[in-house]
């Protein structure tokens, strides 16, 4: 209720009780019968006083929780846009850590070309300089980064995480890979590429 209502009901109530108390005929009204209208009159008084002292307070309230409510809207908002700044970061920079290891091996590529145009470069070193960059290569994918590496042959064949290309009846148990012919990689148990093979079918 806002306080010009509040002012109306006010009026209203002292309109009724005017009206009562003008119904009261004053002339031939006792001594107690004009306490007691009085006595009615200072009571309508008071409670309209305390009737608009409790809205005055509760009309304070409403402002100070409407106030802590368009705040709360406002730290809302804020968080909702700095939560979207913050995505649009981790997406735009997400595989920062990534390309600037896999420069490091880029530049040990370089090298080992350069060294291996050199006329008076052996081959066994050639191949040597190459292995090392593999390893280090593997040991970024799968040490530091848990990538797994898998396909090998004689393991279950499971479609989830083998791609069969080529099959063959034979002599087995199970459903069995028998060849590889491209290895598959999982990244923490998700499959990222599955591995190609040939499977052996029971009879």
């Amino acid at each position: 209720m806002s306080e010009k209502e509040a002012d109306l009901a006010t009026e209203e109530i002292v309109n009724e009780t005017v009206a009562e108390t003008s119904e009261v005929n004053w002339e031939e009204a006792s001594k107690e019968e004009l306490l007691e209208e009085l006595k009615k009159l200072q009571s309508i008084c008071t409670e309209t006083e305390d009737l608009k002292k409790n809205l005055a307070e509760k009309t304070e309230e409403a402002n100070k929780n409407f106030d802590l409510y368009k705040r709360a809207l406002a730290d809302v908002e804020n968080i909702r846009k700095r939560s979207a700044n913050e995505k649009q970061e981790v997406l735009k920079f997400g595989n920062f850590n990534i390309v600037s290891d896999l420069l490091v091996v880029l530049d040990d590529f370089d090298r080992a070309l350069v060294s291996g145009k050199q006329e008076n470069t052996e081959k066994d070193a050639i191949i040597e300089g190459v292995e090392m960059i593999q390893k280090q290569f593997e040991d970024l994918l799968f040490k530091k980064y848990g990538v797994e590496k898998y396909g090998e042959s004689g393991e279950e064949f499971n479609p989830e995480r083998h791609q069969a290309v080529m099959m063959e009846v034979g002599d087995y148990k199970e459903e069995t890979v028998v060849e590889v012919f491209r290895s598959g990689y999982a990244l923490h148990e998700r499959v990222i590429r599955p591995a190609q093979v040939k499977v052996g079918k029971p009879e």
